[in-house]
C-alpha cells in the first residue's frame, strides 16, 4: 500500500474536532511554496469562517513526531515499564500492541528525520489547538504535548 501523506486523516482540530486537510500555498513560485494543514471546517461556506483554529505548517507536524519519539527515547524506562504492565491485559490484541511498542523502543536511538513506518506503528493522531499547541496521541491512548518551535 502506497501512502501519499502519513498525516491524512490523523490531524485533528482541537477547536471543533474535524480533521485537517493538506493545502499548498503559492505553488506557482517554488521559492514561496508552502505546505500547510488546516481544519476542514475552516470555510464550510466560501468566504465565511466556520472554525477559528489556525493552520499549521507541514514541517511542524514532521518535527512534532521526531520530538515526540525522541522524548520517548529519553524516558524509555518509563514507557517500557508502563507497557510491560499492559502485557498482563486480558485483551490479546492489547498484549500484542504493547509487545510491539516495547520492541519499537527497546533498542531505538534518537531520530533526526521522519520515519513513516515508525510513525504508523506508534501514533494514533495529532491534535492541533489554535496553531500553538499540539497533542500527539499514541496508539495506547497516552498523550504527549509538543511545543511548536
Amino acid at each position: 500500500m502506497k501512502v501519499d501523506n502519513p498525516f491524512a486523516g490523523r490531524i485533528i482540530c482541537g477547536h471543533c474536532g474535524s480533521t485537517f486537510e493538506r493545502k499548498v500555498w503559492n505553488s506557482t513560485d517554488e521559492r514561496l511554496r508552502r505546505v500547510i494543514w488546516r481544519c476542514n471546517k475552516k470555510y464550510k461556506v466560501k468566504g465565511e469562517k466556520s472554525c477559528e483554529n489556525k493552520h499549521i505548517d507541514d514541517r511542524v507536524l514532521y518535527q512534532a513526531f521526531i520530538n515526540t519519539f525522541n522524548a520517548m527515547i529519553e524516558n524509555k524506562g518509563y514507557f517500557i515499564e508502563k507497557w510491560k504492565k499492559g502485557l498482563k491485559s486480558e485483551n490479546i490484541l492489547a498484549r500484542y500492541k504493547f509487545r510491539q511498542f516495547i520492541g519499537s523502543l527497546k533498542n531505538a536511538e534518537p531520530i533526526q528525520s521522519f520515519d513513516m513506518d515508525l510513525f504508523f506503528s506508534i501514533i494514533e493522531k495529532i491534535t492541533v489547538y489554535e496553531g500553538q499547541r499540539i497533542i500527539v496521541t499514541l496508539l495506547d491512548t497516552m498523550e504527549i504535548e509538543c511545543e511548536i518551535e
